[in-house]
């Protein structure tokens, strides 16, 4: 991708999570930064979207330590990590993304300290950090080892990478997008395939962001290939939504015990989520 291009998606970015910020389709009779939608978005995003973020991030470890959320939005995590004592610090591409961060935490009494900045050009000085976090972001920045490698360049020696992605290998990607939505329907003969992924995410604004899927593998060898050691790798998330919208197989669907699909989702879930340490 050229450099040009890579700035128009970046601005599609911008204009998408500037018009519709993450959790909006959860709490769309609240105006963002008020505690009404946080407390709204939060929730079903903790329950519904999210519901295995708690058992793999540990959270309540990272008191004390000094954290860099990669893509804040409007403040979930952050409310996690101030929430247990971290020294947080964010940043967002979106320009409206800080004001709604700052005004969603400010109703728990938090002040966290947040900025307009890309995760490809991070505006901190080397090994300055000890954990780099970013959730559900990096798969829409056109140059995912450029993020990895400010992320690598900011922490310390030790310190950990954690990031959530987009998984290629899933349910919803092959099954419902690729096979049912884009095959079967016809779907190729209307859009490309990077334009009909780009519609999975909801937005009120009238472009489409980037949006990458990788497997396992991949995030390895991407983490490897600029100097982490990939420490763990998970996928998690696999519910009936993701399965294809068709009424006779819904009933199918409906019959599959949540301890299958639970275990399922560790398998072809839709997010794979690596933790990372820069070596020493």
């Amino acid at each position: 991708m050229s450099p040009s291009q890579q700035q128009i998606e970046k601005k599609r970015s911008q204009a998408v999570w500037g018009a519709t910020p993450a959790g909006s389709s959860h709490a769309m009779e609240f105006e963002p930064g008020t505690k009404d939608f946080f407390l709204q978005s939060y929730r079903i995003r903790s329950t519904q979207e999210l519901p295995f973020l708690k058992e793999i991030v540990p959270f309540e470890s990272f008191r004390g330590k000094k954290v860099l959320e990669v893509g804040c939005g409007v403040g979930y995590d952050a409310y996690e990590f101030c929430s247990h004592g971290a020294v947080y610090t964010g940043i967002d591409i979106t320009l409206e993304n800080p004001g709604r961060c700052r005004s969603h935490l400010r109703h728990f009494q938090f002040e966290p300290s947040v900025m307009v900045a890309d995760a490809e050009f991070l505006p901190y000085r080397n090994a300055s950090t000890d954990v780099v976090y970013s959730n559900g972001v990096l798969h829409h920045t056109p140059d995912i080892m450029r993020s990895f490698s400010e992320a690598h360049r900011v922490l310390r020696p030790n310190g950990e990478l954690w990031v959530i992605l987009y998984h290629r290998n899933s349910v919803f990607h092959w099954l419902t997008v690729f096979m049912f939505d884009y095959l079967l329907t016809l779907g190729f003969l209307r859009r490309t395939y990077r334009e009909r992924l780009s519609m999975i995410e909801y937005t009120t604004s009238n472009v489409r962001p980037l949006v990458n899927v990788y497997s396992k593998n991949e995030v390895r060898l991407l983490l490897e290939s600029v100097g982490f050691r990939a420490d763990q790798i998970w996928v998690r998330r696999l519910t009936k939504d993701d399965f294809p919208n068709v009424p006779v197989l819904k009933m199918f669907w409906a019959w599959i015990p949540k301890r299958w699909m639970d275990w399922l989702g560790t398998k072809w879930g839709w997010y794979v989520i690596a933790k990372a340490i820069k070596r020493p």
